[in-house]
């Protein structure tokens, strides 16, 4: 392959930010600079899938779970460490050369799926969008009108996956479903509508909150 690829990947974990991050849905997409899909992950990890009723959007997902078995829309693995493995052979097989997430602070670094970080480069899709859509008046303006609000007294301009989303698609309905896989497709959208500004950003960088304060961190 001539093309440099890219691998966008989502975790659902048992607690979530503040859980045990036990992964129980790994899911990502495996794509060119222009969104073109190469390849599709969708896992349910067997041994943390027990506990999902402590995950907060993983019992209020239950029935998208239970329709994707149904359908054989996901498959089922035994560990999340054979998950992980099956994932970075995929990545090698591709010849990723980057991983991405919408937040690589917590995806790459809080869970197991720091193995695959090893030999590759990341880009943090949540800082891209911060740089390239962050500033514009236009998202202020949707942010605003359309009450995608952040920070404690909700006075900020949210930097979520659904804002971003939302603002790219003219979508100001749409709801993140919370699922690994949907979460990934929306990401890549996201990292697609970014390269078409054709502007400037940050690689091998990611956010990381220090005691409540979110500072930018080179490497991990």
């Amino acid at each position: 392959m001539n093309k440099i690829t890219y691998c966008t990947l989502d975790t659902e974990t048992v607690g979530g930010a503040c859980g045990s991050n036990d992964i129980y849905n790994l899911s990502g997409i495996i794509h060119d600079r222009e969104g073109n899909y190469l390849a599709t992950f969708n896992f349910l990890v067997a041994e943390h899938y027990t506990r999902i009723n402590s995950a907060i959007y993983g019992k209020k997902n239950l029935h998208r779970y239970a329709e994707m078995i149904s359908k054989g829309e996901i498959t089922i693995i035994p560990t999340e460490a054979e998950a992980i493995a099956i994932v970075d052979s995929l990545l090698d097989f591709y010849n990723v050369k980057y991983v991405m997430a919408f937040n690589t602070g917590y995806d790459y670094t809080r869970t197991a799926c720091s193995a695959l970080l090893e030999g590759r480069e990341f880009i943090d899709i949540q800082l891209m969008a911060m740089q390239i859509f962050g500033g514009r008046k236009t998202y202020s303006d949707f942010c605003h009108e359309h009450n995608f609000r952040s920070g404690g007294k909700g006075t900020k301009c949210a930097s979520s996956a659904e804002s971003y989303y939302a603002y790219i698609t003219k979508n100001p309905d749409f709801e993140e479903e919370h699922t690994a896989f949907a979460d990934s497709a929306i990401e890549v959208e996201i990292f697609t509508s970014c390269v078409r500004t054709h502007k400037k950003y940050t690689k091998n960088c990611h956010w990381h909150d220090f005691g409540g304060k979110w500072t930018l961190v080179r490497g991990w």
